[in-house]
């Protein structure tokens, strides 16, 4: 017998949770009552409409002609399609639509508290207690209806009252009752056999007495003188065997209908039975299907447990396809049995996971515990705050998928950060590199934009803002481009505005509405003077920033030392004194340095007065207050050589 494949069963588990019961489709009938193959159908159906692909089974579309998903790191991200429920990935399609239930009962059991009440465990009890029960029974050879099979029954029908358990413990008693039943008709119509044997055994020696009575006298008769009477016995003993004959041929018949009535009987109870044992095994009830297998054993004593299933099925695609073993009660049993403990070890996996704060790899774990045994004691008694936890994880993946379908690529990347703070564990490296690869993808061309509309090309302009929009649509530069649009359109009062404040030499409001007039660059005309203004600005404000922190750092020189340097540049250009921010700084810095400044005011009027003497006496005033002043050094020199040279 070959090994159980449990991870090719999984699929079919989840999918089985949206399928008819398995016995609308083939398992209510048995294989000897089945139509031949050759008879022909009224509406044949195509094999490909019992169900639909699940995932691990790919269908590549060929024809759709879609362009591949992006590749990050050699590797093909999977997207999602909520519309059709259908993922893409390496060129092919998956349709997820199966497990969607699986995704909505996880999130509803993260949302339920754990299943610990006292009537819950009481419960588990007796459902523990049946299993030790019937898996000691199975080993004996106690006949039908004894003890055993009423404990189970009655054990069964008393757990049917609790709420969770759905009516299936009912639904297996019934089934077990109503085997009882049917193999006590049985045992009844065989007894019936029995006496109508001894009564044709009776009825067939009496005939053959009656028989041999006549061909005795037959021949006395022929070799005798006389024996009319004789003739008259004879005739009497004629109609008795044929009378016995036909009494003979309906009691025959008789019990013919009663052993094909048993076997018919047997037959239908058998795939009633299993039916309840296979939907119970596809519902994930995994107890209750050992528990029915083993009582299987118990009621059928024939030694027969083969499954009657239809061909076509879903619980023959289950044994044939996915386990790779012969269809047998058997066989349900080993599956049901060994799912039960690959469940309780997940559970304990994600216990541990979780105190590892693996959120990534317990949510797996969890997820394949819950699609897989739902109703098992270590999934319905996982504790709250181990859920909510995972709930948190799960809601965030969520999230990011949606996310990344709508390719904002900004929320996706907070997403990220927040699980892998969650996980510590998580690997966050794809996200964030594809995050960070579109979005370089969508500022390229934005940037390949700006350059198509300063040269003028609309049509390029267009089209890669409109590439930079599809690669990301919520990219905060996709603003700027509007607004320069917009700019565009009212180009022409923007120049005459640019054109009017160049005229008043107001340098700064151009500067600080640079975003603005950034459009009259377009124009050729205009471009030298929006770069003058633009650096200009750009440089007395530096220059002020630096003089700021130097008076700081020095409150005695650094306000003279910041003076005079304005004093120099606006002497140099004199577009320095149109700007507001520049005078302002100049009287600032002249109150701070007013004594220095008063000396140099003093030597000036006094050098313009040919007063030599005092204007000296000012210019050594203002060196002293400031000994790097290139200002009072010059004059010193400047009033010395008049005085020597006798200039004046």
């Amino acid at each position: 017998m070959k090994a159980i494949s449990y991870i090719r069963i999984l699929p079919l588990l989840c999918g089985a949770l949206c399928v008819q019961p398995l016995y609308a489709q083939g398992l209510g009938k048995p294989r000897a009552e089945q139509e031949p193959a050759s008879q022909p159908q009224s509406n044949p159906q195509p094999a490909e409409q019992v169900v639909s692909p699940r995932i691990g089974q790919s269908h590549v579309d060929t024809e759709s002609g879609e362009t591949p998903n992006p590749q990050v790191l050699g590797m093909e991200l999977p997207l999602l399609d909520p519309s059709t429920d259908t993922m893409s990935y390496n060129g092919a399609k998956f349709d997820v639509g199966n497990n969607a239930l699986v995704r909505a009962r996880f999130e509803k059991y993260l949302q339920q508290n754990p299943d610990d009440s006292t009537e819950a465990k009481r419960y588990r009890k007796k459902l523990k207690g049946l299993l030790k029960l019937t898996q000691k029974s199975a080993r004996t050879n106690r006949e039908v209806g004894s003890e055993t099979l009423l404990q189970i029954g009655n054990g069964l029908y008393e757990m049917n009252d609790y709420e969770g358990d759905g009516g299936v413990s009912g639904a297996l008693a019934s089934a077990i009752a109503s085997a009882v039943s049917v193999q006590y008709a049985n045992r009844s119509r065989n007894r019936k056999n029995e006496a109508m044997q001894r009564e044709i055994d009776d009825l067939v020696e009496k005939t053959n007495m009656m028989t041999n009575r006549n061909t005795g006298r037959g021949r006395s008769t022929r070799s005798g003188a006389g024996g009319g009477g004789s003739s008259d016995n004879s005739t009497t003993n004629t109609f008795a065997i044929a009378h016995n004959t036909k009494q003979i041929a309906k009691m025959e018949a008789a019990g013919v209908k009663n052993d094909a009535d048993s076997i018919a009987a047997m037959e239908i109870s058998k795939v009633n039975f299993q039916s309840t044992i296979v939907s119970m095994l596809m519902q994930r009830r995994f107890d209750h299907a050992l528990i029915g297998a083993h009582a299987y054993r118990h009621v059928f004593r024939d030694g027969d447990t083969t499954l009657k299933l239809d061909s076509d099925s879903q619980a023959a695609r289950l044994f044939e396809g996915g386990v790779g073993m012969p269809p047998t009660v058997n066989a349900m049993a080993t599956i049901a049995s060994n799912l039960r403990r690959e469940v309780d070890q997940n559970m304990e996996a994600v216990a541990n996971m979780l105190a590892q704060n693996k959120l990534s790899d317990a949510t797996q774990s969890l997820i394949q515990a819950v699609a897989v045994g739902e109703y098992m004691q270590s999934v319905a008694t996982f504790p709250a705050e181990s859920r909510r936890r995972i709930a948190e994880f799960w809601s965030l993946r969520r999230k990011a998928l949606t996310t990344l379908n709508a390719r904002d690529y900004g929320a996706l990347e907070q997403i990220a950060a927040r699980m892998k703070e969650l996980d510590p564990d998580f690997d966050d490296s794809m996200l964030t590199s594809y995050c960070a690869g579109r979005k370089a993808q969508s500022d390229l061309h934005l940037r390949n934009a700006a350059k198509a509309l300063q040269a003028g090309d609309d049509d390029t302009f267009n089209a890669e803002l409109l590439k930079a929009g599809s690669i990301w649509p919520k990219n905060p530069n996709l603003e700027k481009g509007r607004q320069k649009l917009e700019q565009l359109d009212n180009q022409d009062p923007v120049r005459e505005e640019f054109r009017t404040l160049m005229a008043r030499k107001a340098y700064r409001t151009i500067y600080n509405e640079q975003d603005k007039f950034e459009v009259v660059a377009l124009d050729p005309e205009l471009k030298a003077q929006y770069k003058e203004a633009i650096t200009l600005i750009g440089t007395i404000d530096g220059m002020l920033e630096q003089l700021e922190v130097a008076a700081r750092q020095d409150t005695t020189m650094g306000p003279c030392m910041a003076y005079e340097m304005l004093l120099q540049r606006g002497a140099e250009d004199e577009r320095y004194q149109e700007d507001s921010r520049y005078r302002d700084a100049l009287n600032r810095f002249a109150l701070g340095a007013h004594e220095f400044t008063q000396a140099l005011d003093k030597a000036k009027l006094s050098e313009e007065r040919r007063e030599y003497g005092s204007a000296l006496s000012n210019y050594y005033r203002a060196q002293c207050l400031y000994p790097r002043s290139t200002m009072a050094g010059e004059g010193v020199r400047r009033v010395t050589e008049i005085i020597l040279k006798a200039k004046f």
